[in-house]
């Protein structure tokens, strides 16, 4: 009986350790997958630092904001649904006109290329969304 119990543990230890590889994994392939997203969407005015000096900034009427200070600015506390809505665009009125930043939720759509099912494509878009999220998240500065 013992011995029972020992293999229990030792398969649930392992197990555990096993999801826990696998957590991590997929966390570090969302943050790998959003930084190719900010390089591709995001640093052409939020600079590959994001701290707002990319080579597009000084076109705009606003400055784009230092994206690494989103954490400190909100009292260290990460601003995750205000940043995913901002990315997102779709979901936010605006009503005193065109923002400069564009709609990435509507840029992804378009770019989405979903399975048989009509919700696939959503889905993937709002994979890259939270993916371009959690970067922002990891390169806040203290």
């Amino acid at each position: 009986m013992k011995t029972s119990i020992a293999h229990y543990l030792t398969a649930l230890t392992v197990g555990i350790g096993v999801l826990g590889l696998t957590v991590t994994s997929a966390a570090a392939d969302d943050i790998a997958m959003g930084k190719q997203l900010f390089g591709e969407a995001c640093a052409v005015c939020h600079g590959a630092d994001g701290k707002g000096g990319g080579e597009f900034a000084s076109e705009l009427k606003t400055a784009p904001p230092n994206l690494t200070t989103l954490l400190k600015d909100n009292g260290d506390v990460y601003p995750f649904v205000k940043v995913y809505q901002t990315i997102d665009g779709r979901a936010e009125t605006r009503a005193h006109g065109a923002g400069d930043m564009p709609i990435w939720g509507t840029v992804f759509s378009r770019d989405a290329t979903g399975g048989t099912q009509p919700f696939s494509a959503e889905l993937l878009v709002r994979a890259r969304m939270v993916a371009l999220v959690e970067y922002i998240e990891s390169i806040q500065q203290p």
